[in-house]
């Protein structure tokens, strides 16, 4: 018998019968080496078909936002434009088809490799629709139950053509567990004085511009206080924590789902499967919930005329439905978003900030219509004299595919592990007692943090964010394995060095164009091995290393063009915020 596995389950299940096909080794060690194994290797697939999945998911979404904006008026009895609902259902909607097809042509290609074979079918009690986004995240990148519930779907689909065989798992029942919301929305730290501070402020006054971005409480201050205005976030109103009892709730009218009319635009077997599955995987913040998000914010904070935000509003159900609400009722609400963090291997198939803004601020040079060029709130030059200790940050990524486009996908992080494992193993003994690290802490999906703790030690593992913010500004030496935030907050502050494989990340010829000047100028490496040597040259004098003209031009390149840096920041965002609010 062969059954294959497309998630954890074995962690439920008595394998030792069947014949497995592991989709991606993340699975547990005893399961590792169980003598029949096969492995099937995830991010082989996403290298081949990645432009397709992309080129795919774009057409597709594009006729569905349109089907889907006319039947959720119609459920909800509103009329929101499809705009207004691109507010409201992305990021869900380009992930969700992203993700399904993707396990799509996983399952296009096992069925070519092995021809016919069982698989398994489980049972699920009380099985609803995901409450939001952040749930679907949840669920889609991190649950055994829901992937394999996922996959059985597709192979469901596929088996009136294909005839594939299936096992019902009897006599035993598996659960999701609801109690996400509650542990992600009651994590949300309140601030008791500030929320008395903006109770009072709608008490006497009558905000017009609401400033909602991820920046120190002092930067928010001063960006107020140069924009003549008592600062106002919202989070009296957007608190998440109102959404815990309508979660609750577990509404499921599943008479309104099955009604719900989409019309394939071609012949294609994806879209006909997805265009039903779809119906009962839209989250009920959308359907079921949806009078009772909006009664929360109805009729407050109704003479906003200005939004900034950066991030926030992506996974807030009230921030993104008052914003939709607005934006339906009021056509000149200006919304400003900005950038968090880095700009390279951030290229998605679907740029959220189209739907939503009405200005894009950009940190760097290159901007397109609507875009601005502005430095960067967010980093902090430090003159704190440097320590000995050489600092790693790493990344770690959820357990099942989530990061397309902007990588690394699957078990290439374990390559990436690898690479900072090879680094250290080459360095010279007296630099490598020199070594801290710090691992990635928001989804560990591959344990990484203790596969590090292995090589360091726990006492050089840095957990504490405190500790973490210290270092990344002091240490005499930051490597970093992913080009994002954690890259540009160090490299302002001195020798910084980065060590990923340029691959695995899928970026504009812009972006790319500058990264190469830091791997010409030993900067940015794709080998540990190579990374080490250089360090095992320079470390007696690393801080003249890094002072030479060539490599501070390089640097002052790359900042300029990726991530602009001013010291006084909030001055040039005070000017362009006030400049957009006086146009009409």
């Amino acid at each position: 018998m062969r059954l294959i596995h497309f998630t954890g389950l074995e962690n439920y299940l008595d394998c030792s019968k069947f014949k497995n096909i592991i989709l991606s080794p993340n699975i547990t060690e005893d399961y590792v080496n169980h003598i029949e194994k096969k492995i099937y290797y995830l991010s082989k697939n996403w290298q081949k078909n990645k432009i397709n999945i992309k080129d795919k998911v774009i057409e597709l979404r594009e006729n569905l936002l349109l089907q889907l904006s006319r039947e959720l008026n119609s459920i909800n009895k509103i009329n929101l434009t499809k705009k207004n609902w691109e507010i409201l259902i992305e990021p869900w909607l380009y992930t969700y088809l992203s993700t399904n097809y993707f396990r799509w042509l996983l399952v296009d290609e096992l069925i070519s490799i092995y021809k016919k074979f069982n698989y398994l079918e489980i049972k699920v009690k009380n099985n609803i629709p995901v409450f939001d986004t952040l749930q679907f995240y949840e669920f889609n990148h991190n649950n055994d139950v829901y992937n394999h519930l996922m996959f059985q779907s597709i192979l469901e689909f596929k088996n009136k053509k294909k005839k594939l065989k299936k096992e019902t798992l009897k006599q035993k029942n598996f659960h999701l567990n609801n109690d996400f919301i509650h542990k992600i929305y009651t994590k949300t730290k309140s601030n008791f004085l500030y929320d008395i501070y903006e109770k009072l402020i709608l008490k006497f006054t009558d905000p017009k511009i609401l400033i909602n971005i991820r920046t120190k409480k002092i930067n928010f201050f001063k960006l107020c206080l140069k924009l003549n205005i008592l600062g106002f976030k919202g989070l009296t109103i957007f608190d998440r924590k109102k959404l815990i009892n309508i979660s609750n709730m577990n509404i499921h009218e599943k008479d309104k789902r099955i009604n719900m009319k989409f019309i394939p635009k071609s012949n294609n077997e994806f879209e006909n499967y997805i265009l039903n599955k779809i119906k009962e995987d839209i989250p009920r913040i959308f359907i079921e919930n949806f009078k009772d998000i909006k009664k929360i914010h109805e009729k407050k904070l109704t003479n906003i005329d200005t939004v900034v935000s950066d991030t926030h509003h992506r996974f807030n159900p009230i921030f993104k439905s008052w914003i939709a609400h607005r934006k339906n009722f009021n056509k000149n609400l200006k919304i400003i978003t900005a950038d968090h963090g880095g700009v390279y291997g951030a290229k998605s198939v679907f740029n959220y900030n189209n739907a939503i803004s009405s200005f894009v601020f950009k940190y760097q040079k290159k901007v397109s219509k609507k875009q601005v060029s502005l430095p960067c709130l967010f980093l902090n030059k430090k003159k704190n004299l440097l320590n000995d200790k050489i600092l790693i940050i790493c990344k770690d990524i959820p357990k099942y595919p989530r990061h397309f486009l902007n990588g690394p996908m699957c078990e290439e992080i374990i390559s990436e592990f690898e690479q900072i494992k090879k680094f250290i193993e080459n360095l010279d003994n007296p630099i490598r007692q020199k070594i801290l690290i710090r691992p990635y802490l928001r989804r560990t999906g591959w344990k990484l943090d203790k596969k590090y703790e292995e090589i360091v030690g726990k006492q050089n593992t840095i957990y504490s964010s405190t500790n973490y913010n210290k270092l990344r500004d002091q240490a005499i030496i930051r490597v970093v394995n992913y080009p994002q935030t954690a890259f540009l907050e160090s490299v302002i502050n001195g020798p910084t060095f980065l060590l990923f494989n340029k691959k695995y990340y899928y970026d504009t010829k812009y972006n790319e164009k500058f990264m190469d000047i830091l791997f010409k100028n030993k900067i940015a490496f794709e080998n540990g091995k190579d990374l080490s040597i250089h360090l095992n040259n320079i470390n007696s004098n690393v801080l003249e290393w890094w002072g030479q003209k060539k490599v501070k031009k390089c640097i002052k390149i790359f900042m300029n063009n990726l991530n602009k840096f001013e010291e006084d920041p909030i001055k040039s965002w005070a000017k362009i915020i006030k400049d957009i609010t006086k146009t009409n």
